[in-house]
């Protein structure tokens, strides 16, 4: 049952999406689609498709926890033990940074990455501030919603065995990766990018198991490689083949970038 409701709750926060927008979309005269599948380029629509993102995250986390018969406030404690485990915080996002520099070097290295500034100084000084404010809260909604909502519930009502926790993990990675492209990408290669995304939520579902079930460990990772991914893409220009380097957007989605996660994941089980 408490699936389900976690289910209803997230199917209410996509309806309530898609009736903003298509009241907006009906409002700018422009074509219904479906959620997030608009092609018009209008500012406003733009801005309330980014907008309604948002809101839907906030119905999740607060609806969630209101269906199951739990305050949002004890879900919160639940979700951000005291003390804040300071030294696993700082571990993970090492275990994130150094494999990451390493695997750009890598691609320096074999002539697959060139340094190609973007914009002019004035534009990326802005950009690159923008880009490290961003990768916090952004991870924090995302991690709430895939796993201290989607994937904890999962770990609730499935069988408690460690067979069952991959399940678990499995899954809600899955949907993490789905969810960034229900709206695909022009001229990039989706099955990649899914790929990508599914490894980097199997990493960040590792991280929530061994921190205690917490989102200390799994927002500092994320946080940390959106930060990396992000500002690399303001200085570098991917040349290399896409089998091995993956994509600007998930560097880890090639080959050399599996063996990356996979180190990855053994630091994290070694260490913490």
């Amino acid at each position: 049952m408490n699936l389900v409701l976690t289910l209803g709750v997230a199917a209410f926060a996509l309806g309530a999406l898609w009736a903003v927008q298509s009241i907006v979309l009906t409002a700018l005269g422009e074509p219904l689609a479906l959620p997030l599948r608009y092609t018009t380029q209008n500012p406003v629509m733009r801005l309330t498709g980014q907008a309604v993102i948002q809101l839907s995250w906030l119905i999740i986390l607060v609806g969630t926890p209101l269906a199951l018969g739990i305050s949002p406030l004890e879900a919160l404690h639940r979700a951000f033990p005291v003390p804040v485990p300071w030294r696993q915080i700082v571990i993970s996002v090492a275990i994130t940074f150094i494999p990451s520099c390493v695997l750009f070097a890598i691609y320096l290295k074999a002539g697959w990455l060139q340094i190609v500034p973007r914009f002019d100084a004035a534009t990326r000084r802005a950009k690159l501030f923008r880009r490290f404010l961003t990768p916090l809260p952004l991870a924090t909604f995302e991690e709430a919603v895939f796993r201290g909502t989607l994937l904890q519930q999962l770990l609730v009502v499935l069988p408690q065995s460690q067979a069952w926790a991959v399940v678990a993990v499995l899954f809600s990675s899955l949907a993490f990766a789905l969810v960034h492209f229900v709206k695909p990408p022009r001229g990039k290669p989706v099955g990649q990018g899914i790929y990508g995304f599914f490894t980097a939520g199997c990493l960040f579902g590792l991280a929530y198991l061994v921190g205690g079930r917490n989102l200390w460990l799994p927002i500092a990772m994320h946080a940390t490689a959106i930060a990396l991914i992000e500002v690399t893409k303001l200085y570098a220009v991917y040349t290399g083949p896409r089998c091995l380097i993956g994509l600007p957007e998930v560097p880890h989605g090639g080959l050399v970038g599996t063996v990356a996660v996979l180190a990855i994941a053994a630091s994290l089980l070694a260490l913490l």
